[in-house]
């Protein structure tokens, strides 16, 4: 018998945690935050206590409390008397999203971790450029004896630990003990988005993961479509996000609609969308092409452009960093010291007022700051994300400039008051007024009513369990027999 324990991902929105149990197979299906969940208890102020944060996350409902799954650095300064071994043959991860991967570093270093070559790299990006750790982690709550022979606290920054990341080759598949793996390519708003066909003693199980048929690999959404349908489905569990939406619009209407808009502006075009986004990343960097501008990117995205590159998968898919149509901007360091007297200081002091990652884009012939963009602002698009607003005091934008938004729309009230906060800066400094708003173009990284119902179709499972979603009166109506479940809830197949 197979069952499948829906410890998040259910009435919700992200924060899928699904538990399939096989023959005594064990797996993970994605391991992620729920911003709905996390939302409720804690705010920008106030998170869980690293001394006790499995303790907090337990006690609030956000992390099942299952023996064996967690550090046991955790689990042992903590007091949870978790020394089982672990029973977690694997997580398959659909993507490297937040919502579907975030809480990867609570778990045990020595449970595989099955993902794309592509979210191996945006993993590695977090790694290496934030404090989130996915592909190593550091021991915690460790002490040694001093040389004065007294304890103290390791830091835990001496040594990292990998994980056991293993890539697995979209379409191929591969074997978990007693469950056999199809790997599937969807499109998404990031790269590396797979959905998964599942081989069980008691059927098949399709999890669609997040996708789309809107933007630049349509066709994969659909061969993954076309394999479930020839795949005998007994269950399918499909994401719904935007099932009550219908929306026609495409990333190459973002493309086609930026270009226009910035032909129209006479100064800088200021631009932001999401920071690892490489689809929205192209039709930006395309309509810089298609105008006759060069595309600013930050720090960020040039590091994870710089790993894409280097991957002979990825070589040809997006640009280089170094890229003759790419700017990168170099901001003000910890010192500021980028428009300093360097015979005060130094080169070398300039180097150390940056991050290890960050120092070689120091070097690279395309590399610019705020005094060239303030000088050059009829041939740029600018990238500015929402925590860099403060770089539009140096760069201070001429009259005439305008701001297209490529970000999802507010859809409660905290991302309404975030919105008034933003708008506050670009109106401060006069790209935006009460008479004349952004330009907002978005897409979004999920199907609409129209593309779900294909896939429904398509699929043509006996089953369909709603996820990723809080519409599941959509799905009812979309499919025969639909079967609806809770939180923590488990479903026999």
């Amino acid at each position: 018998m197979t069952s499948i324990t829906f410890h998040g991902g259910v009435n919700d929105i992200g924060g899928n945690k699904f538990l399939v149990e096989d023959k005594g197979t064990t797996i993970l299906m994605d391991f992620g935050m729920s911003f709905r969940e996390e939302g409720q208890f804690f705010s920008q102020f106030m998170n869980a206590r690293a001394s006790n944060s499995l303790v907090d996350l337990f006690a609030l409902d956000i992390l099942p409390n299952i023996p064996g799954m967690y550090r046991t650095d955790y689990t042992e300064h903590m007091e949870l008397e978790d020394d089982e071994e672990t029973s977690i043959d694997a997580v398959l991860l659909t993507h490297a999203h937040v919502d579907h991967c975030k809480y990867i570093s609570y778990l045990r270093p020595e449970i595989p971790i099955y993902c794309s070559e592509a979210s191996k790299l945006i993993m590695q990006n977090y790694d290496d450029t934030g404090t989130d750790q996915y592909l190593t982690h550091k021991e915690k709550f460790e002490v040694y004896t001093n040389r004065n022979g007294e304890l103290s606290k390791k830091q835990g920054d001496d040594v990292k630990i990998a994980r056991n990341i293993q890539v697995f080759e979209d379409g191929k598949k591969f074997s978990i003990d007693s469950i056999d793996v199809e790997p599937m390519p969807v499109d998404h708003s990031i790269p590396g988005v797979d959905a998964f066909i599942l081989h069980t003693s008691s059927g098949s199980i399709a999890n669609t993961g997040d996708l789309r048929f809107h933007g630049r690999r349509a066709q994969d959404t659909e061969n993954f479509v076309q394999r479930c349908g020839q795949s005998e489905l007994d269950l399918i569990l499909c994401e719904g996000t935007r099932v009550q939406k219908a929306d026609p619009t495409t990333e190459y209407d973002v493309e086609d609609k930026s270009t226009k808009i910035i032909n129209e502006t006479e100064q800088l075009v200021i631009c932001g969308y999401p920071i690892r986004d490489l689809d929205r990343l192209m039709s930006f960097y395309l309509a810089a092409k298609n105008t006759n501008r060069y595309l600013v990117i930050d720090l960020k995205q040039a590091y994870l452009l710089k790993l894409f590159s280097a991957s002979s998968s990825f070589s040809n898919l997006y640009p280089k960093p170094d890229d003759k149509n790419i700017k990168i901007f170099i901001p003000r360091g910890t010192w500021s010291l980028i428009d300093k007297d360097l015979s005060k200081f130094s080169e070398r002091l300039l180097k150390m007022d940056y991050k290890e990652w960050q120092r070689e884009f120091l070097d690279y012939p395309n590399a610019i700051d705020y005094r060239d963009v303030t000088a050059h602002q009829k041939e740029l698009i600018f990238y500015c994300s929402d925590f860099n607003l403060q770089n539009l005091i140096d760069i201070k934008p001429n009259p005439n400039s305008s701001y297209i938004r490529s970000l999802t729309e507010p859809f409660d009230v905290e991302m309404e008051l975030k919105e008034e906060q933003i708008k506050n800066w670009f109106e401060r400094f006069g790209v935006i007024s009460r008479e004349r708003d952004w330009h907002q173009i978005h897409v979004s990284g999920h199907g609409d009513s129209t593309q779900l119902m294909h896939v429904i179709d398509v699929a043509n499972a006996k089953k369909l369990i709603p996820i990723h979603t809080t519409h599941d009166e959509y799905h009812l109506r979309m499919h025969p027999n639909v079967h609806t479940v809770n939180k923590h809830g488990t479903y026999q197949m």
